[in-house]
């Protein structure tokens, strides 16, 4: 199954989104799925930046720096999500979180008649 999970936080991010997306496409890779990753750019990684996890592949959009937070990295919304999803032949989109990228990723998904599941693992 082609799965694109698409999170606003990705390692080297440490947090619970970053480690819980990590986790769900290493866990799909090692019983023979095939899952992408879209997240933020990293401030010293750009946009295309191959993936941190042996067997998955990971796109990154571009961002800026939360004000107040520069360690958090805000992606911009682009035509890269969608671009991603029909370019992987997505079977399945995974969001891991109702941001800018959840967004794009959720409208995408709906504009492609691509499946969609929603997880959220963070007290705002």
């Amino acid at each position: 199954m082609r799965v694109v999970i698409v999170t606003e936080s990705y390692p080297p991010d440490v947090n619970g989104v970053a480690h819980c997306a990590h986790q769900t496409a290493r866990h799909l890779a090692e019983r023979g799925h095939d899952p992408l990753v879209v997240a933020p750019a990293t401030a010293s990684g750009g946009p295309g930046r191959t993936g941190e996890c042996p067997g998955v592949r990971t796109v990154r959009i571009p961002s800026l720096p939360l004000p107040g937070y520069p360690q958090v990295r805000v992606a911009l919304p682009s035509r890269r999500v969608a671009a991603a999803l029909t370019a992987h032949r997505a079977d399945l989109v995974h969001l891991a979180g109702p941001f800018v990228l959840g967004a794009r990723g959720m409208a995408a998904a709906a504009r492609l008649g691509i499946p969609a599941v929603a997880v959220y693992q963070t007290d705002l």
